[in-house]
């Protein structure tokens, strides 16, 4: 965490990615790390507000949708969790169990994920067609006894500011145009907010979501050349209805299983937004969803105090015109501790006014994104959106081009290797049978065939068979 008064923390090279990420998210008032619990972390307010601005823009985009918020208790009784066999089997070696009341009885686990809380109250609710659809989400914690590496917001035990969307309809064609909608959803949130490309991919089967049907799925490219999943939309189809006995009588009196969609995702958009733009600096945040968009610097000189922050309230009046998140850094330090503090926070904008800019009626203005320095004249105040539009443009356009280049199509086992060797994504001619897809990821230590193209439109020849095939399978390292 940044002291104000103290030296100035040193941030390890971008290389070094791991350490480099551990650094930026201490140095700028992200996260504290040193709560004794192994995969659990202190938001500290600054990382609060960032994460919050994102949640309230989720909130915004589901209300709209027609999805409503809800909750429902972390405590899960073991026998809700016990109802889907397929489910259970793979998360009660990562669910933490709560023991209480003098016997230590068990009395359930904390949620793993929000199903065997949600959807026995679904069986429940509905009871005719009339009661559908229900669209509600929550945005909770999950907890998991990860037993891999713990990553902070990337791999965590407490998978904290996580938004759940649990949808039920009467028919399948509902239920497909709803998840068309999530997609939608989610890919506004990457290249709306967060500046990054909606990278989504269709999942292999036996890779999705346990019970589901089918899923897309979202991933990011990450500085050490590794994918992390983040963030899905599952058609669970009638699978959960059957088990937790969703239904409904339709208008001849006769039971109708439900089906069933769940899309989620969280605090790793912000992963990925920290690691994709960040430098040696500090954070470089999307204007969009930075707490801060722009930092007011005073350049006080003695006896010209009442002149500098008369400027400033004439200042803030125009920005607050146009929404425009802003703080006036007004501490008694130095202003090189303040420019060092508005860079590694990645505070878009900052400004700075003294006499002489008064006297010249412009200002100097340093975009954090590309380290440019421009003078802002004071009529121009009101385009302060127009500049941040435009950083946002720039960001999105260097992240597309960013993965574009990564993804390197092969047609040998050694040109794969090669690109994932090199951080990058191999794409792959897959003939989608999975011994092939194990012969293949079997070419690299912690090679995963993530999924496969949405659009594909070629035809080749799978790398592992030969046979001739459609599907386009990218595989590289991942989290």
């Amino acid at each position: 965490m940044v002291k104000q008064d103290s030296t100035y923390e040193k941030i390890t090279p971008k290389s070094n990615y791991s350490d480099w990420y551990n650094d930026v998210l201490s140095a700028a008032g992200i996260l504290d790390f040193s709560y004794d619990l192994k995969g659990m972390f202190v938001w500290l307010p600054y990382g609060f507000k960032l994460m919050d601005s994102l949640i309230k823009k989720w909130d915004e985009l589901f209300e709209k949708n027609g999805i409503q918020k809800s909750y429902f208790p972390l405590l899960v009784p073991l026998s809700y969790c016990q109802i889907n066999e397929s489910w259970w089997d793979k998360f009660k070696e990562e669910g933490y169990k709560v023991i209480a009341g003098a016997d230590d009885k068990v009395q359930g686990a904390l949620r793993p994920t929000g199903e065997p809380a949600i959807y026995p109250m679904y069986s429940k609710w509905i009871r005719s067609k009339n009661d559908l659809p229900i669209k509600m989400y929550e945005t909770v914690s999950s907890f998991r006894y990860e037993t891999k590496q713990t990553r902070p917001l990337i791999r965590d035990r407490e998978i904290t500011n996580w938004f759940e969307i649990h949808t039920v309809h009467a028919t399948k064609g509902e239920a497909e145009n709803e998840l068309k909608n999530h997609v939608k959803i989610i890919t506004y949130l990457y290249e709306e907010m967060l500046a990054l490309p909606a990278f989504m991919v269709n999942k292999p089967s036996w890779d999705c979501f346990p019970g589901s049907v089918g899923a897309y799925e979202f991933y990011s490219l990450m500085p050490d050349g590794k994918v992390m999943e983040n963030g899905s939309a599952n058609n669970l189809g009638q699978a959960y209805a059957k088990k937790f006995d969703i239904k409904y009588k339709d208008d001849k009196g006769v039971d109708n299983y439900c089906w069933q969609l769940c899309t989620g995702n969280g605090a790793r958009f912000l992963a990925a937004a920290i690691s994709e733009f960040g430098d040696e600096k500090g954070l470089i945040l999307p204007p969009k969803i930075a707490p801060i968009q722009l930092m007011i610097i005073p350049i006080v000189f003695k006896g010209k105090e009442k002149i500098i922050f008369d400027e400033i309230d004439k200042i803030k009046e125009e920005l607050l015109k146009q929404n425009i998140r802003f703080e006036v850094d007004a501490r008694e330090i130095s202003p090189g501790r303040k420019y060092y503090d508005s860079e590694v926070k990645g505070i878009p904008l900052r400004m700075e006014v003294g006499p002489r800019d008064i006297e010249n009626k412009e200002y100097p203005l340093t975009i954090r994104y590309g380290n440019e320095k421009l003078k802002i004249k004071s009529h121009e105040l009101k385009n302060i959106n127009n500049i941040i539009n435009d950083i946002h443009s720039k960001m999105l356009k260097a992240s597309n081009m960013r993965l574009h280049e990564s993804i390197k199509f092969v047609n040998s086992s050694k040109d794969l290797i090669s690109a994932i060797e090199s951080k990058n994504i191999a794409k792959v001619y897959w003939c989608g049978n999975q011994e092939c897809y194990d012969k293949l990821i079997a070419l690299g230590e912690g090679y995963e065939g993530f999924g496969t193209s949405t659009d594909s439109k070629g035809t080749g020849k799978c790398l592992n068979c030969s046979k001739p095939s459609h599907e386009e399978l990218f595989i590289a390292k991942s989290y």
